[in-house]
C-alpha cells in the first residue's frame, strides 16, 4: 500500500509542478482532477464497507492429526460497490500445545454476493484447535485509502490422538478385589446410584439428571447431582508432564489407547489429570465410549507442562481412594515418584513413561521403581501399540 502512497505523491507533485510553471487552464484542471481523484473510490468505500460483514465457520468438530481441515471466512456484501481488496488476519492456535499460526490473506469483495473463502490447515499434534479472525482491513481501488475493523469471529475443533488396538492381559484375581464403594464429599460425579446433591438447573445440565418429581413440587427444575466415587478398578493418573509436544502427544494417544481397551473389556476405570491452566486436579470415571470422548475434549484443553509432576502432587491432597491398579502415564521420571510409590499399600503399580529413557538418571530412577513392585514400562512415540501389547493389568 505504501508504493501505491508513494506513486499517488509523486503524481500530485509532478501535476503540482506542472499547474505552477505552465499557467494555463488544462494544467490546473489536470492538478485538481488528480487532487480529487481518490475522493471517488472512498466514498465507495465507505459505502461498501458500512455493509460488509466477516464471519467464520468449520466443516467438522472433531479431525484426526495430520489430516486436512477447512474453515470457512464468510464475506457478506449486500451494497452496491464491491471492495478493491480486503485483508482478513487469521490466527491458529493449539491450546495443548501453544503453538500460535498468524497470517492475512487478500480476497477481493463483489457486491451484493456472499462469499465463503476457504483456509486449509492441518495439525502435527492432537489437541484443541482455535481459529480466530482478528482484524480485516479494506482497501480502495487506488490503494490509497484503508479502513479497520477488529473482529471476533473464532471457531473450535478438536485433533483427536490416535487410538490404536491393544493386547494387554487382564489380571481378574487383581480387579475382583476392587469391590468398595467410597463417594467424595466434596466433589460431585457421575455415578447415579448415589446422590451429591440436588440443585435448580443450569443451562447444559443432562435431561437425565433432573428430578421430576421435587420439579413438580416446588414448580421449578431441579437437578440431581450425582455422586463421586473414589474408588475403581483401575486408576489412569495422566500426568501430562512432557518435554515436547512430541512426547506429550504419545502420552495422550497412550491414556486413549488403553482406557478404550478397559472400556470394551467391562473395567470400570478413572482418570486424573492436571489441568495447569485451570490450576487443579480433574477427576472423571469412563464406563463408555461417550465418556472417554467427553474426558478427551477436557484434557486436550488443557495446556502440557514441564517442570514439576502436578498430577502426582495434589493426588496427596485428594480423596484416597481404593483401587485394584494404579497406572501412571507420563512424559518424565520425576524423584516424587519413589515416595508416591513407596507408600501404597497392596496396590498394584505401573509407571507407563513415553518418551523413552533418555538419561543415566531415567534409568536409575526406573530400577529403584521396579524394587518397590512397580512394573515400568517405556513407550516410544510411534509405537506406542507395540509397547503396550503384552502389559498386564
Amino acid at each position: 500500500m505504501f508504493r501505491y502512497r508513494f506513486s499517488y505523491g509523486l503524481l500530485l507533485f509532478a501535476a503540482l509542478f506542472f499547474c505552477i510553471f505552465f499557467k494555463e487552464y488544462l494544467s490546473f484542471f489536470t492538478f485538481l482532477f488528480l487532487l480529487l481523484l481518490p475522493l471517488i473510490p472512498l466514498l465507495f468505500l465507505l459505502a461498501a464497507v458500512r455493509k460488509t460483514t466477516v464471519s467464520l465457520e468449520t466443516d467438522c468438530s472433531a479431525v484426526k492429526k495430520e489430516t486436512d481441515f477447512c474453515s470457512y471466512i464468510v464475506l457478506k456484501n449486500t451494497s452496491l460497490f464491491p471492495v478493491a481488496g480486503a485483508g482478513i488476519q487469521i490466527s491458529f492456535e493449539n491450546t495443548l500445545s501453544g503453538y500460535k499460526k498468524e497470517e492475512t490473506l487478500f480476497v477481493p469483495v463483489n457486491s451484493k454476493t456472499e462469499q465463503r473463502v476457504e483456509y486449509r490447515m492441518r495439525s502435527q499434534y492432537c489437541g484443541r484447535i482455535r481459529v480466530k479472525l482478528t482484524k480485516v482491513t479494506y482497501y480502495d481501488f487506488l490503494g490509497i485509502f484503508s479502513m479497520h475493523k477488529t473482529l471476533s469471529a473464532q471457531a473450535e475443533l478438536f485433533v483427536t490422538p490416535g487410538i490404536y488396538p491393544i493386547d494387554i492381559e487382564i489380571d481378574r484375581t487383581t480387579a475382583a478385589e476392587a469391590e468398595s464403594s467410597v463417594y467424595s464429599k466434596e466433589k460431585p460425579g457421575d455415578d447415579p446410584s448415589e446422590i451429591f446433591d440436588i440443585r435448580p438447573y443450569r443451562s447444559g445440565d443432562r435431561l437425565r439428571s433432573i428430578h421430576w418429581k421435587l420439579s413438580s413440587k416446588l414448580d421449578e427444575l431441579m437437578v440431581k447431582e450425582f455422586s463421586l466415587p473414589t474408588d475403581s478398578e483401575v486408576l489412569l493418573l495422566v500426568e501430562l508432564l512432557a518435554p515436547d509436544m512430541e512426547t506429550a502427544n504419545a502420552l495422550i494417544e497412550t491414556f486413549a489407547s488403553l482406557s478404550q481397551f478397559l472400556i470394551e473389556n467391562g473395567i470400570h476405570h478413572r482418570i486424573e489429570w492436571y489441568d495447569i491452566k485451570s490450576s487443579h486436579t480433574e477427576n472423571a470415571a469412563v464406563e463408555e465410549e461417550e465418556d472417554l470422548a467427553v474426558l478427551l475434549h477436557s484434557v486436550l484443553s488443557s495446556g502440557y507442562y514441564s517442570d514439576e509432576p502436578y498430577a502426582l502432587k495434589c493426588r496427596e491432597n485428594m480423596d484416597k481412594a481404593h483401587c485394584a491398579h494404579v497406572i501412571y502415564i507420563t512424559g518424565g521420571l520425576t524423584g516424587e515418584l519413589s515416595s508416591f510409590f513407596g507408600g501404597m499399600e497392596g496396590e498394584k503399580a505401573t509407571v507407563l513413561y513415553a518418551g523413552g529413557l533418555k538419561s543415566e538418571n531415567d534409568t536409575q530412577l526406573a530400577e529403584s521403581l521396579k524394587t518397590m513392585h512397580a512394573n515400568v514400562v517405556e513407550i516410544v512415540p510411534d509405537t506406542i501399540q507395540e509397547c503396550l501389547s503384552g502389559i498386564t493389568i
